[in-house]
């Protein structure tokens, strides 16, 4: 049975790299293809966004904090979703907002799965 690393970790998609780094109190300490988290809240910055959509900058301001997995493949019940720039907070395809979930899995295609979300 796969566990939890024992502090928590935030991961986002780093557009440079095409990679999901992670980050540890603040500090990046990696970079991965993939990533699952369990006991997974969203996060994303409403200022920041509008200040990236107003001057074309590009920084981090939306992540997914929870408890990395290893090992743990993501089950066929997963439901996609995802961050976009235009549109504020994490949402599920049917552009429903979601502010966490059970487990997420972000795969090496930069797309990303959860279980269980909970809606705004």
């Amino acid at each position: 049975m796969p566990t939890p690393i024992a502090s928590g970790v935030e991961a986002y998609r780093n557009l440079t790299r095409r990679l999901w780094s992670i980050r540890v109190a603040g500090r990046v300490v990696g970079h991965a293809q993939s990533v699952a988290l369990v006991g997974v809240t969203l996060r994303a910055s409403e200022a920041a966004r509008l200040r990236c959509l107003r001057t074309g900058a590009r920084d981090v301001h939306a992540v997914a904090r929870g408890l990395p997995l290893v090992g743990v493949p993501r089950p066929g019940g997963a439901v996609r979703f995802c961050y976009r720039l235009s549109q504020p907070g994490f949402r599920l395809a049917d552009g429903t907002p979601i502010s966490s979930a059970a487990a997420v899995w972000l795969e090496p295609d930069g797309t990303a799965w959860c279980l269980a979300p909970q809606v705004e």
